[in-house]
């Protein structure tokens, strides 16, 4: 999957989105973009430290998914943003954040719509994967 494909299109889908990053299970690559004129509230540092806790949490959220179902999607709203997880295809986890002025509902309809049309994408390459070396 073209994760960086999808950071932009999700940015230009609607600039209340104002981060957008991917973590590749499988590679361990994160692929991240911010909002054109968007403000940082994380460094570098912060960042990576945030998606590492979002990765655990969400292996967390998998483990009763035997009882009650995969998880679709976890949100925590900030005072200053709304940050919203989900899966991205078999080894990805989306992380993203919003403006908190927003109907998240609709956000993340189209996010997920969005996501579902980037894997489906995906399904047409041909399976080959770079390894990190």
């Amino acid at each position: 999957m073209d994760y960086a494909k999808l950071c932009n299109a999700l940015l230009d889908s609607n600039d209340k989105i104002r981060y957008v990053g991917v973590y590749n299970s499988f590679s361990g690559d994160v692929y991240e973009k911010m909002q054109n004129g968007t403000a940082r509230h994380f460094d570098k540092d912060q960042t990576k430290k945030s998606m590492t806790q979002a990765i655990m949490r969400w292996k967390t959220r998998k483990q009763f998914s035997a009882e009650i179902g995969e998880p679709e999607y976890a949100m925590t709203r900030y005072e200053k943003v709304n940050r919203i997880t989900m899966s991205c295809g078999k080894d990805g986890l989306l992380m993203f954040s919003t403006e908190v002025d927003v109907h998240l509902c609709d956000i993340i309809d189209d996010v997920t719509k969005m996501v579902k049309e980037h894997v489906g994408e995906s399904d047409h390459e041909d399976g080959s994967r770079n390894i990190r070396s």
